[in-house]
């Protein structure tokens, strides 16, 4: 009987690429070689998806919603495809959570397509923590030379300074310090928190957020013995973490974080939801529909996001507190 980690896999979006990267990364010796994986998503689909590709699938795989090739809408958005995007999370997170599987790797869904489903969340972070149970859910992108966790999730620009406050920033830092402690093994990691406004307020100049919130959630972080640092100004940090000066970006709202990361990341970042009682990660990117069905789409995140899904799933127990 083989002991390495059961890794379910959610289909995505049928309507974008998650099929094809899916199927591909399936099919990469270097995800095979280290995990069991599980899809949840149509089979009919994903065995176009293989077809499309030149590939075959020789995992285990979960239909749990009727959808078929039939029901395709390539590169469009689409309710009956939100309907299954969000059945396949759900039976995946089940999974997850009874023990079933050892950890979940979601492939990218449409939004749009989930909110015409129905659903009320704005993404897969706030849907993850409300099916789990977690007090807190926080999104974490790793790859390339840093991480970066965001204080704020998907929400309008205009709302952001008013989620800014020293409990949400002091949860945030505590949040990403104990996962790179218990599950990344990092012995002492280094924070670095980014302000919210220019040159991080210039002393209450442009804004006093930093004074208010920001700089005591850093100072009560570090009564607790956290090595953490700020907060700075956003558009000088980023230079010096891409260096690796620190092991997280703590940034506060979506665009701060995202853009840089991305710009120096995007074929290779992954996304992890921290805080939740499961193992969740997921490629950093969209459906892209522009390319969609066209077997041209890259696996690349998708196969880092399965290669680190397994890894922590394959740590004791005891380490994902």
């Amino acid at each position: 009987m083989s002991n390495k980690p059961k890794i379910g896999i959610t289909m995505g979006d049928p309507n974008g690429i998650s099929p094809e990267i899916v199927v591909k990364a399936v099919n990469a010796s270097e995800v095979t070689d280290i995990c069991s994986p599980v899809i949840y998503g149509s089979r009919e689909v994903l065995e176009s998806a293989a077809s499309l590709t030149g590939m075959k699938l020789n995992c285990r795989i979960f239909d749990p919603f009727k959808y078929g090739t039939g029901d395709l809408k390539p590169c469009r958005v689409d309710r009956k495809a939100g309907e299954a995007s969000l059945a396949y999370i759900r039976e995946a997170v089940k999974a997850a959570v009874s023990g079933e599987i050892d950890a979940i790797v979601t492939a990218p869904i449409s939004k749009e397509s989930t909110h015409l489903a129905g659903s009320k969340f704005p993404g897969h972070t706030e849907m993850l923590k409300e099916l789990t149970g977690a007090n807190d859910a926080v999104m974490m992108f790793e790859g390339g030379n840093f991480r970066v966790v965001l204080v704020t999730i998907h929400t309008a620009l205009r709302e952001v300074p008013k989620l800014i406050t020293k409990e949400s920033v002091l949860s945030v830092i505590n949040i990403t310090y104990r996962a790179l402690v218990n599950q990344f093994r990092i012995k002492d990691p280094k924070l670095v928190v980014c302000g919210l406004n220019p040159h991080a307020g210039e002393s209450g100049a442009f804004g006093d957020e930093e004074i208010v919130h920001i700089a005591p959630a850093v100072a009560e972080a570090r009564k607790l013995g956290v090595t953490v640092t700020g907060p700075l100004p956003a558009d000088t940090l980023f230079y010096y973490a891409n260096q690796g000066k620190w092991d997280a970006v703590v940034a506060m709202y979506h665009d701060q974080g995202l853009i840089p990361f991305k710009m120096v990341s995007f074929n290779v970042g992954i996304n992890m939801t921290l805080g939740l009682p499961i193992i969740r990660t997921s490629p950093d990117h969209g459906t892209a529909f522009n390319i969609a069905w066209k077997g041209v789409a890259d696996p690349s995140s998708m196969i880092a996001a399965v290669k680190l899904a397994s890894r922590l799933a394959a740590e004791p127990q005891s380490k994902r507190k």
